[in-house]
């Protein structure tokens, strides 16, 4: 492939697309995933090139659900980012210098992923106020540390919550995956866990064949409002471990 070739943000799907795509594949009964990969995956898979980045990480990792060795959650990232059928990357207007980290990740993987959209794609739907209609009378599944937490959030606003589990590391993936396999009334999952969230949608997505959102902090900023702020939940995180 020639350098330009991995210029990913000229191919970014707007929002609508990408809605378009998931709900294409619930009609269709098909496993569909779309795995984020922001300052942490790229981190981990810039690894062990840029190692400096992974150590600059340290103090997001365990908030991040990184409980394992750089070498395994960077083969788990790659497998994702190859695996998932939409990759939210980190567009330039975002971020820029990730931006270019991203592309160097995915030149050095000789890889372009075949659907991407923008890393903060359920964030913009959260906000331009299309969230809640488009997941009104969805069944879903919700992953992750404060999903307890969220479900009368989302029934509130008209959702079907058929279940939900925590997700705190890369160590309780299997388990939250049986849970995920056994209970089979869902039609989404939304995953909100860290790194362990990218990891875990394409390989819940092919599995079930249904539909796996690597939700992030949106989640966050449906129970936070306006008080949402990561550095102050990473400090409250790590100050219950120190």
């Amino acid at each position: 492939m020639i350098e330009g070739n991995y210029h990913f943000e000229k191919y970014l799907l707007d929002n609508r697309k990408v809605i378009k795509l998931l709900d294409q594949a619930i009609k269709q009964n098909r496993g569909f995933s779309l795995a984020r990969f922001g300052i942490g995956e790229i981190s981990y898979l810039s690894y062990p090139a840029n190692g400096l980045l992974v150590q600059e990480f340290k103090r997001y990792e365990s908030y991040a659900g990184v409980s394992n060795v750089p070498e395994i959650i960077r083969r788990e990232l790659v497998r994702s980012l190859r695996d998932a059928d939409i990759a939210g990357l980190i567009a330039p207007w975002r971020l820029d210098p990730w931006a270019k980290q991203t592309r160097t990740v995915l030149e050095q993987l000789k890889f372009m992923p075949s659907k991407v959209c923008c890393a903060w794609i359920m964030q913009s739907l959260l906000e331009e106020g299309i969230l809640w209609s488009w997941l009104s009378n969805k069944k879903v599944f919700l992953v992750g540390r404060r999903s307890k937490e969220a479900e009368n959030v989302f029934k509130e606003q008209g959702v079907q919550i058929t279940g939900s589990t925590g997700l705190n590391g890369y160590d309780e993936l299997i388990r939250v995956q049986n849970e995920l396999q056994s209970n089979q009334e869902w039609e989404i999952a939304l995953i909100s866990s860290g790194i362990p969230a990218t990891i875990l949608a394409p390989r819940i997505a092919k599995l079930t064949q249904k539909v796996a959102i690597d939700f992030g902090h949106a989640l966050d900023m449906i129970l936070d409002g306006e008080e949402y702020k990561l550095s102050d939940l990473v400090k409250k995180w790590n100050d219950q471990f120190s």
